[in-house]
């Protein structure tokens, strides 16, 4: 009975991003979940209560949005150097093949940025709390607190392969790039990899007590 339970209610969660989709905000109800879903909609009354739950349990499952295990997780490799610009990079360009996967969120990103509402203010929580949590990680991995500006950088990359992969869906090319062709999306990642690297400063390196005192009594 659980089991059953447990595939409807998944069966109903993944009917919201088809409505979402298809109609974008302004058609998503809890009659057309349930018509998508082909379940009556008293059943999905009882099993999330109202709109707002059920927009709730859709953004916060790993099919509309990835989780940080997906971007940096401990079965993944981690970067060549172990820096912030290696780190942003490797992780930026993680989150834009994991978009790419995501042809349904595709179309909701491009529905959200014309009909902003309350529903949409649920889907940005989420992506808001695993930014986060993403930099929580890269910062136990390195050890060193997020800068300011390494932030910023960070941002202004997601957000422009973010753009680049919605915009796909209206225009083929963009400053003359094929938005369509894997070869661009490789020169995207390279881009990426200059631009992480020539923007953020790393500290210098921290030198070991015991050899700076050593060094320090050599010349004394």
């Amino acid at each position: 009975m659980t089991r059953n339970r447990e595939a409807t209610s998944a069966r109903i969660v993944e009917a919201v991003g088809h409505v979402l989709a298809r109609e974008g905000f302004r058609g998503l109800s809890l009659r057309a979940v349930a018509r998508q879903a082909g379940v009556d909609k008293r059943l999905l009354s009882r099993y999330f209560g109202d709109l707002d739950r059920l927009i709730a349990a859709y953004a916060a499952g790993s099919d509309f949005w990835w989780t940080v295990d997906e971007l940096v997780g401990d079965h993944l490799p981690g970067p060549a150097e172990n820096t912030w610009a290696g780190w942003l990079c490797l992780a930026v360009q993680r989150h834009t093949g994991a978009l790419r996967q995501r042809a349904l969120t595709q179309e909701i990103l491009a529905w959200e940025m014309i009909e902003p509402n309350a529903l949409t203010e649920e889907l940005s929580a989420v992506r808001e709390q695993r930014a986060a949590e993403l930099i929580e990680r890269i910062q136990a991995r390195l050890g060193t607190q997020a800068d300011a500006s390494w932030r910023a950088v960070g941002a202004l990359m997601a957000a422009a392969t973010t753009y680049l992969i919605v915009r796909a869906h209206t225009c083929d090319f963009y400053l003359g790039i094929d938005l369509h062709a894997e070869d661009s999306w490789k020169q995207f990642d390279r881009a990426i990899e200059i631009i992480a690297r020539g923007a953020i400063a790393e500290p210098p390196p921290r030198r070991d007590a015991a050899a700076l005192n050593a060094r320090s009594q050599r010349k004394t």
